[in-house]
């Protein structure tokens, strides 16, 4: 196959062209919701805060149990990421299922 002058440069450009449009950006990660396992009052031991990075398995929100008493882990990072919203207090009332934070997966 012989191409002419014309059809050289014509394809030449497309294929120059081609080169320069960026490859599409990797689709983003969906926000991950936290929601905690066991109903009780939010204690500040090592509550979350916005900006704060996670790790899979990271305590995020520890609970002052209704049966027991004891402060224990009510809720725990599910992926790696960084906490992009809290929404409970030290203090706060909790139950089961209820959301308390937010985490924009890496």
């Amino acid at each position: 196959m012989v191409l002419s002058r014309r059809a050289l440069c014509t394809a030449l450009v497309v294929v120059g062209l081609a080169a320069m449009v960026p490859p599409p950006a990797p689709a983003q990660q969906a926000n991950v919701l936290v929601r905690v396992v066991i109903s009780g009052e939010v204690l500040p031991l090592q509550l979350a805060k916005v900006g704060q990075a996670v790790r899979q398995g990271d305590p995020l929100v520890f609970l002052r149990g209704t049966s027991s008493g004891a402060a224990v882990p009510g809720a725990v990072a599910s992926v790696d990421g960084q906490v992009v919203q809290v929404m409970v207090r030290p203090g706060d009332r909790v139950n089961i299922g209820d959301v308390v934070a937010v985490i924009q997966p890496k």
